[in-house]
């Protein structure tokens, strides 16, 4: 007698192991995607907070932007923060030092608004700078045109100054 498999025993495990990647390999896409997605949320976050930050230490630009201050914001870049060291370089190439880690992008042209209102600062991420912002719930509790503040939407310009 002889040991081993049969044609139809291989040809089952085979069927088994194929019909598990079936299933399994779309879940693990799908989980990637989501936590590439949460990055890129944390990113946009961290950069906004930046932004904050950088606004703050140039409130006499913002205050003297335009003669209609109130009523506009002036833009930021993820670039400009990288080099008032705001935020740190994730590579060392030229004019993409911040990626968007879903889909490997350069984030440094990207735009921040900044505005000033009841003498303080407020950042808002440019819904046009990606396909991503549905993404993010937790930076779109307010309106279009309002600002992200979590329990306090604040009406915010939808004119760039000058």
């Amino acid at each position: 007698m002889k040991k081993g498999f049969t044609l139809v025993e291989l040809l089952a495990v085979i069927a088994l192991i194929a019909i598990l990647a079936v299933i399994a390999v779309p879940s693990v896409m799908m989980v990637s995607r989501n936590i590439k997605e949460d990055m890129y949320c944390e990113k946009v976050d961290m950069l906004l907070t930046s932004a904050r930050s950088w606004g703050e230490d140039h409130i006499s630009t913002l205050r003297n932007t335009s003669a209609d201050r109130d009523n506009c914001y002036k833009t930021v870049t993820v670039g400009d923060l990288v080099d008032a060291g705001l935020v740190n370089k994730e590579n060392d190439t030229a004019g993409s030092y911040v990626s968007n880690p879903v889909t490997n992008e350069s984030m440094d042209s990207y735009e921040i608004g900044l505005y000033i209102k009841d003498n303080r600062v407020y950042a808002f991420y440019n819904e046009t700078n990606s396909e991503l912002m549905g993404v993010c719930d937790t930076l779109r509790v307010c309106n279009a045109g309002e600002d992200e503040l979590a329990d306090n939407c604040t009406i915010r310009p939808t004119t760039k100054c000058s």
